[in-house]
């Protein structure tokens, strides 16, 4: 036969749990008061039995308070993001407007340099039609060439430079992204 002390000493050392030996020490107390005897009442409370609802209990708490976690995580994200719209907002307007920018500068650049090309033809041709002097052949000549290494080099750069700003902004955005998910 086991004391009350004994039982709740056993109960402590394997659940570890403050509160739950509380219970079972004014549980086993009550009883006794109630007229009760210590060994029958500590006998009928299955110890086994006790540290299995406990570890139950425990289990289910620990699941509980995740759950809760994870519910304020989200209701943190969703605020977050409900309150940093109007932050969010206009500077996701102004990257799109710079991306926007650049294709239009490039586009200009370009058709710059294409009308160079166009107008470094039609000197060729015009100066050619008249007879013109040799000089000024070469002259629309060496134009059109600019225009054309002019094309080639802003071409090849802009598209080299916005490739690597848009890879760049693309890793930023996931990556802030997958941090707010983390949270």
């Amino acid at each position: 036969m086991t004391t009350k002390k004994e039982f709740l000493e056993t109960l402590e050392k394997t659940s570890n749990d403050k509160e739950l030996v509380g219970y079972y020490d004014e549980l086993i107390s009550d009883r006794v008061e109630g007229g009760g005897e210590e060994s029958s009442v500590v006998a009928s409370l299955n110890l086994r039995k006790v540290l299995r609802e406990s570890e139950f209990v425990s289990a289910k708490n620990d699941l509980t308070e995740r759950a809760q976690g994870k519910r304020r995580g989200r209701a943190l994200v969703v605020l977050l993001a409900l309150f940093s719209v109007p932050i969010t907002l206009p500077l996701a307007f102004a990257f799109l407007m710079t991306c926007f920018a650049f294709v239009i500068t490039g586009v200009a650049l370009v058709g710059g340099a294409g009308a160079g090309v166009v107008f470094g033809i039609m000197g060729i041709v015009e100066a050619i039609r008249i007879g013109e002097a040799a000089e000024l052949i070469l002259l629309h000549s060496g134009i059109l060439l600019v225009a054309l290494v002019a094309i080639a080099f802003i071409g090849l750069v802009l598209s080299r430079v916005l490739i690597k700003f848009y890879r760049w902004m693309v890793v930023r955005f996931f990556m802030a992204f997958r941090r707010k998910e983390a949270v």
